[in-house]
């Protein structure tokens, strides 16, 4: 007989250890399922904490007879509802996008597809008309493909795509979300989903368990992404991440398509445009094999050049910037120091092309691209998909066809009126195409008082919280290094600033910018006239007297 000692079953063993770790989480799940039960923690986040990377997480819940945006998709989506069950008339069209199609630096009270419903509801009173606006903050392309998805089973009757400005913004700084691996996506989803979780994070911003599970304040600032080591810093010229992201675009918007054409639901993109003539580019870089004498060079031309425009010899600046230009031609800011001075010099038409090469050369390309506009030219054209090109119809009402601060509030953003002329782009695109009967005129008149009534509904902080939220907008995308660049120089600048001042209910500001710009140039009363008639048009006032 062995005196060896019997060695314990190894399967008891690991039995017990599981036994104990189940005991452990029984707790947990118990509180988990109560939290469930009572309705806790529901909302407790605010926002999905994954910014829309968590899969689990849908756009919309069943509330009663409706649909409304989920909770947790908030402040990313604006609050939306549509009718569960489609009325017999009913037509419903879904817009998707980034913070242009959310109303930012407003809310979507303001944004084009609200106007948008508004005209089709009066051109077809006959139809119960709902417009959903699916535009969430930062979000790039590839991300609104899963909400396609999701979206085409509530019975559209129209998807409107307006993307294309995030691109290179997602990239950078969501970057470790999108390259978390699927077991990690697995576990931050199920954590996303967890009440407890929930419950925890909101006792840990201040709240207790009783209040957890109500609707935080919507507007709580974000983020300064861009300041982050992963931000702004981060951007460098390189080519190669350029065309990934760009290949990534078109992938995304293909998908798109296949989508909609599957479940048979008609498709109209839209081609967004973006503030050039008071925009500068955000970053920028000398060329990689700029030598030590290239940049001393350079730098001579530059600084020289920034002497002479200050003290407004135009023609002499704008040769000293085109010895910069030729010593580094990738050089943004200096093409839009060009661009500025030809703009002065009034050759709009010079001045427009090198405003667009500054945008396409800026290292942080929060604008969307030339190539971007030219492709949804080309998967309009292959797809026969409607493209309402608002682009070109804010520049055709631009002088020389270079938008600014007349129809943008900052770098892609449009003015409330910018809004209601690309939402009257789409109805004209879609009395075009037949989508709906139109059966009912809308004259100028009807338009306006529609338009009044609805400014009348709104808050009577809206503009002013319009101008807190553009601050933040600022400071998140480093305007204030900018500052000084994007100074008025001429009438037209402070023609600009003005109409930006009365987009927010700045009285006082927009009547010293405005006087500023009739003083440089007397012509400009002949267009602040035109803008008193726009605003008028877009049912509002201008009760400015400058005299």
């Amino acid at each position: 007989m062995s005196d060896e000692p019997k060695s314990t079953p190894r399967k008891p063993r690991v039995a017990f250890k599981l036994l104990a770790v189940l005991l452990g989480l029984a707790p947990f799940v118990v509180l988990e399922i109560a939290f469930r039960m009572l309705g806790v923690g529901e909302t407790a986040g605010g926002s999905d904490t994954f910014a829309g990377f968590g899969s689990n997480i849908p756009v919309f819940e069943r509330e009663d007879d409706r649909f409304v945006t989920s909770k947790t998709r908030m402040p990313f989506l604006p609050e939306q509802s549509f009718a569960a069950n489609k009325p017999p008339k009913g037509f419903r069209a879904f817009c998707f996008g980034g913070s242009t199609v959310h109303g930012r630096p407003y809310e979507s009270d303001t944004a084009f597809p609200k106007w948008l419903e508004i005209e089709l509801a009066a051109t077809n009173p006959e139809h119960s008309v709902e417009v959903v606006n699916c535009g969430g903050i930062s979000y790039a392309s590839y991300r609104i493909v899963p909400m396609l998805r999701e979206i085409v089973d509530y019975q559209p009757d129209l998807i409107v795509i307006a993307t294309g400005h995030n691109e290179f913004l997602e990239d950078r700084t969501y970057h470790s979300l999108k390259e978390r691996s699927a077991a990690r996506s697995w576990i931050d989803n199920l954590a996303a989903s967890s009440r407890i979780v929930s419950v925890g994070r909101g006792i840990v911003r201040g709240k207790s368990v009783a209040e957890a599970h109500v609707n935080p304040d919507r507007d709580a600032d974000f983020d300064t992404r861009l300041d982050l080591e992963t931000g702004y810093a981060s951007y460098h010229r390189d080519a190669e991440w350029h065309a990934r992201v760009l290949e990534q675009f078109e992938e995304a918007v293909r998908t798109m398509v296949q989508i909609c054409a599957e479940k048979g639901v008609p498709l109209v993109f839209v081609n967004l445009g973006s503030n050039v003539r008071d925009c500068a580019p955000y970053k920028t870089e000398h060329r990689a094999e700029m030598t030590a004498n290239d940049e001393r060079r350079w730098r001579d031309a530059f600084n020289w050049a920034t002497s002479l425009e200050k003290a407004g010899e135009l023609d002499e600046a704008l040769k000293r910037y085109r010895e910069a230009e030729a010593i580094d031609p990738q050089y943004a800011l200096v093409q839009w120091r060009i661009a500025r001075c030809l703009d002065r010099l009034k050759r709009g038409k010079e001045a427009a092309k090198y405003y667009l090469l500054a945008k396409d050369e800026d290292v942080c390309p929060l604008r969307m691209l030339d190539q971007q506009y030219a492709f949804f030219q080309k998967i309009a054209s292959e797809t026969k998909a409607p493209l309402v090109d608002a682009r070109a119809w804010l520049e055709a009402q631009s002088p020389d066809g270079i938008p600014g601060n007349d129809w943008y509030l900052d770098h892609v953003h449009p003015t409330i009126g910018g809004h209601q002329e690309i939402a009257a782009a789409i109805a004209e695109t879609l009395r075009e195409i037949g989508i709906l009967p139109f059966k009912h005129e809308w004259t100028g008149q009807a338009r306006r008082e529609a338009f009044a009534a609805h400014f009348e509904s709104l808050s009577p902080v809206y503009l002013g919280n319009g101008r807190r939220r553009l601050e933040w907008l600022e400071t998140w995308a480093n305007r204030t290094r900018l500052a000084n660049e994007t100074e008025p120089v001429d009438a037209r600048g402070h023609l600009h600033a003005g109409f930006r001042y009365l987009d927010f209910g700045e009285q006082g500001k927009a009547r010293d910018a405005l006087r500023r710009a009739i003083k440089l140039d007397p012509a400009m009363a002949d267009e602040l006239e035109a803008h008193r008639a726009r605003l008028k048009a877009q049912g509002r006032e201008m009760s400015i007297d400058l005299n």
